[in-house]
């Protein structure tokens, strides 16, 4: 069966006419020859075998069902949890006085950016309910300016963190309970304090809370795939029950469509065959994904995350043998503006890169026009990627315009494009929170798939750890300034920050 030119799911049409039919056979074979199956999501097969555990993301949205009983008790309690959750953020929103809610928002990594970026988009729908400030690093101009920005007597402090050890939140929950305390008291301070984790003890013994403080998620649920689960509380407080559950809606009909279609006939399974295929047939090192509409202006950075902290593995997933390719290096960011960054490398660079468009089809604003123009630079450039432009039409085109043969001739060679360059056009019918679940879902799916494709882990994320580790005995090191045991290179710029620190 060939590959599918166009793909029309969960409010969603993937375009994949600007792919040659080398990439998009290989993308077919590739797939058919996968063992893992989109169902192994919904069941408990051991998917992320680093840690020995499920995969249990999908089971975390509204409406999914676990194949057999054991991945059943996990979607019913992760229903359970977010119904529980829902209630709360309402009676919270509902008893806020006339200067409503400050909710800092503590979080790094998964359990802040697909959360902001979600959070954006939708704001440009609705206002939000809440006042969100976020707080992700360790940078304390960044906690000052939050604390600042909220009052303590109307702030409520969410620390989200699936492990509860993720050191920037915890270092930044310490400084938003001491504020907080010297505002309001340190009793009443910490009966404003909430975390969402999977380590429900651990939150309990660091800051003695209560299980009605306490909304937990799965060990099983990575933190990138997280906001689905209680990690996204921040978006029920500030939209409400209807637009999350709206949010999971699409979500959900994304994975029916994903579960119930043959990889190589799904949305999420033809890009990432493609996408493997680019990286392992073709060699190319380098995804862009360009997203058309500011209200996607926080998508990139977790974009960026889900990709390459789930694909930049170079071990199989067994643990045993190496993997001499994987996940491509991810560049993202909102048109028109990423066409006067990084577009003219796509154009024109001596090695080709692929690319991933969205865009809206319908406005989420009156100005219809603008809308139209906007839609026309992202099909234009998509067209001249694949279709380009060579010298000799620049040439005959300069010529008439009254350059001379020679001048055109050399003019010509500097704003010639090869063309050839793929790129897969993904329409949302709408901005909504339905097409935004949908739109997370796919690129989900496509991550995971992919990391299968490439004989890799997708779910976990061991190279982030080493530095974390090292980070701690650095910092010993700092307070001590002593560097003994730190690499040479280390102590010498330990040394430098001795001299330089007073």
């Amino acid at each position: 069966m060939p590959a599918p030119k166009t793909i029309d799911t969960a409010g969603l049409r993937l375009e994949f006419t600007r792919h040659g039919e080398q990439a998009l056979a290989t993308a077919l074979k590739t797939l058919a020859a996968l063992p893992q199956k989109a169902e192994d999501l919904v069941n408990k097969t051991v998917l992320n075998g680093s840690e020995n555990r499920p995969a249990w993301h999908v089971l975390s949205r509204l409406g999914a069902k676990g194949r057999d009983a054991t991945s059943q008790a996990a979607a019913d309690f992760l229903h359970a949890e977010f119904a529980r959750m829902t209630d709360w953020a309402e009676q919270i929103v509902n008893d806020a006085g006339p200067e409503g809610l400050d909710i800092i928002h503590l979080g790094a990594g998964g359990s802040e950016t697909p959360m902001r970026a979600l959070y954006t988009a939708i704001s440009v729908l609705q206002p939000s309910r809440v006042r969100i400030h976020w707080v992700a690093n360790l940078d304390g101009a960044t906690i000052d300016a939050a604390l600042n920005a909220a009052k303590p007597e109307r702030s409520w402090i969410i620390i989200n963190s699936k492990s509860f050890r993720t050191q920037e939140v915890m270092r930044n929950a310490d400084i938003a309970l001491r504020w907080l305390g010297d505002g309001i008291g340190a009793d009443k301070a910490r009966s404003r304090l909430v975390a969402l984790t999977a380590n429900a003890e651990l939150a309990l013994q660091r800051f003695g809370l209560p299980a009605d403080q306490i909304f937990r998620s799965l060990p099983e649920i990575g933190g990138r795939f997280s906001l689905w689960s209680a990690h996204g509380l921040v978006l029920l407080l500030a939209f409400g029950r209807e637009t999350v559950t709206q949010l999971h809606a699409g979500a959900h009909a994304m994975d029916t469509h994903f579960i119930e279609t043959p990889l190589e006939q799904s949305a999420p399974g033809l890009m990432a065959g493609l996408s493997h295929a680019y990286r392992v047939r073709f060699g190319l090192p380098l995804l862009s994904i360009g997203l058309y509409g500011d209200a996607f202006s926080h998508m990139p950075l977790y974009l960026q995350q889900l990709l390459m902290e789930s694909l930049g593995k170079s071990t199989s997933a067994d643990g045993v043998q190496p993997v001499h390719v994987s996940g491509p290096a991810v560049i993202s960011g909102v048109g028109t503006p990423v066409q006067h960054t990084y577009f003219q490398l796509l154009h024109q660079a001596a090695v080709p890169v692929f690319h991933e468009i969205v865009a809206v089809a319908h406005p989420w604003h009156r100005h219809l026009r603008e809308h139209l123009a906007l839609l026309a630079n992202a099909l234009g450039q998509a067209d001249a990627l694949w279709n380009g432009k060579d010298a000799s039409s620049w040439q005959t085109e300069l010529m008439a315009q009254g350059m001379t043969p020679e001048a055109a001739a050399r003019a010509a060679h500097h704003r010639a494009c090869p063309g050839g360059r793929p790129s897969t056009f993904i329409w949302m019918e709408q901005l909504s929170p339905y097409h935004l679940g949908a739109l997370l879902a796919l690129y989900e799916h496509r991550t995971v798939v992919e990391g299968w494709l490439y004989g890799i882990n997708p779910f976990d994320q061991w190279g982030v750890e080493l530095g974390k580790t090292l980070a701690t005995k650095i910092e010993n090191a700092l307070l001590s300034q002593n560097a003994q045991g730190l690499s040479a290179e280390t102590a010498a710029s330990i040394d430098y920050l001795r001299a330089h620190s007073n």
